[in-house]
């Protein structure tokens, strides 16, 4: 090979040589600095207040429909709607009940009338329970009476029996005198009329027991029928007087009282009209609702309705009235959910003296439904997902990407609540977690 060619050749080759050392270095240099910068986070220590935010319709306390429960014609209408009425009262416990005030007043005659005839039956009845009572006190009498005549003709038969006796020995003395001719026959004649005599009144006296002993049974029957007839005018006293009370509350109804402290929203009657039982479907004569206290009626979604649970305060905020908040608390929740719209039926109570809050009003309520004192949290867009497990990525003591498996718990606006995974030393990605691989070198800014 000559010279020339030789050194072109080697001179071709070192050219070569060095160009192929530029190619492969240019890639490494850009690697470099194609290196994402970070700045990493920690999970902090704070109080989490998980809020949900529904809206709901002011709703009276109690609302109740006066309807009539009898047929008649109005007599007089004592309160109209607007008007503040006052329900059942009791002063002490030792003391009755006071009604409700009167709304209306009924005029029903034939009730009155039939009540006059059962008051009428109820005087009849108590008649005829004093008369038997009288009977008891006759008949008892009538049994003592018999009883001394008993114990005197008792008396009488021992005297007679005495008697019977004696004569009955002087007779068979006298006889055997009348057979030594002691005597004479008329001696003898006038004790025996006196032994006939003696034993004639002691039958006499027999007949005489025999007939006071029945007396004194059949005084004993009459003692037992008035005690019957006793007990048969006490129970138709009885039957009479819960006739007459039966009437009694019958008639009550004609005059209707407010159930309780409330405002009439609703009439429907004037006097004279005639009313009649429509039950709860027809048009009520009244509606008188409670106010001093309302319920806010809330449908609160799935995702929060685990956390609802009684006496979780509430913040209301009416629109019309300048939204001003009232304070609450949940009362009460229908517990399940609705299959149709999956929310949980929620009632919160609000004071409401002054009543400026008006049922039929809208309002929003804002309700505490979990509070985390001192708890570990992250942001929401340090946390990430794999089908139902929570992950979130730090950065290693050698500046590279690595996922960490964590538990988390309640979400409070833009906070997440960490359970277990992380001591809160960890150096974090606190955002576009997507563009951080697993592995994945990374330059670590501090924060200034």
């Amino acid at each position: 090979m000559p010279t020339k060619l030789l050194l072109f050749s080697i001179s071709l080759a070192t050219l070569t040589g060095c160009g192929s050392t530029a190619a492969t270095s240019a890639p490494a240099t850009e690697s470099a600095h194609s290196v994402m910068r970070v700045t990493p986070i920690k999970a902090v220590r704070k109080t989490l207040v998980r809020i949900t935010e529904q809206p709901g319709q002011i709703e009276a306390f109690e609302e109740t429909a006066i309807h009539a429960k009898l047929a008649g014609f109005v007599k007089k209408v004592h309160v109209d709607i607007g008007d503040k009425v006052t329900g059942p009262s009791r002063v002490s416990t030792d003391q009755p009940e006071q009604p409700g005030q009167i709304l209306a007043e009924l005029e029903i005659p034939e009730l009155d009338a039939e009540l006059k005839q059962k008051q009428a039956l109820v005087a009849q009845a108590a008649a005829e329970v004093t008369q038997s009572e009288a009977g008891i006190k006759v008949a008892k009498s009538a049994k003592t009476s018999a009883e001394a005549l008993v114990a005197e003709a008792r008396a009488s038969v021992e005297r007679a029996d005495a008697m019977y006796e004696r004569w009955k020995s002087e007779f068979e003395r006298v006889r055997e005198l009348v057979a030594k001719q002691a005597v004479t026959q008329k001696v003898a004649d006038e004790t025996e009329q006196q032994f006939k005599a003696a034993d004639a009144a002691r039958r006499e006296i027999a007949a005489k027991i025999k007939s006071v002993q029945a007396k004194l049974s059949e005084s004993s029957a009459n003692i037992e029928k008035a005690d019957a007839d006793l007990v048969a005018a006490q129970s138709k006293h009885k039957v009479a007087e819960a006739d007459e009370q039966k009437t009694r509350a019958l008639l009550s109804y004609a005059t209707l009282r407010a159930p309780f402290d409330g405002i009439i929203t609703e009439r429907h009657l004037d006097t004279g009209h005639l009313v009649q039982p429509s039950g709860v479907s027809g048009k009520p004569l009244f509606v008188v609702v409670r106010a001093d206290t309302v319920r806010i009626f809330l449908e609160v979604p799935e995702a929060d309705a685990g956390f609802i649970a009684a006496n979780s305060p509430a913040k209301i905020k009416v629109p019309s009235l300048s939204a001003e908040s009232f304070e609450g608390k949940v009362a009460r929740t229908a517990w399940t959910l609705q299959t149709s719209s999956r929310t949980l039926r929620t009632e919160i109570d609000v004071e409401n003296p002054s009543g400026r809050l008006r049922p039929g009003m809208y309002a929003t309520a804002e309700i505490e439904v979990a509070r985390r004192v001192d708890a570990l949290s992250l942001p929401k867009s340090a946390v990430f997902k794999k089908g139902p497990d929570s992950f979130c990525k730090s950065i290693s003591s050698e500046n590279t990407i690595k996922e960490l498996p964590i538990k988390t718990g309640i979400v409070a606006g833009t906070d997440v609540e960490i359970v277990s995974g992380l001591t809160g030393e960890e150096s974090l990605i606190g955002a576009n977690l997507a563009a951080y691989k697993e592995g994945q070198a990374v330059e670590v800014i501090v924060a200034k």
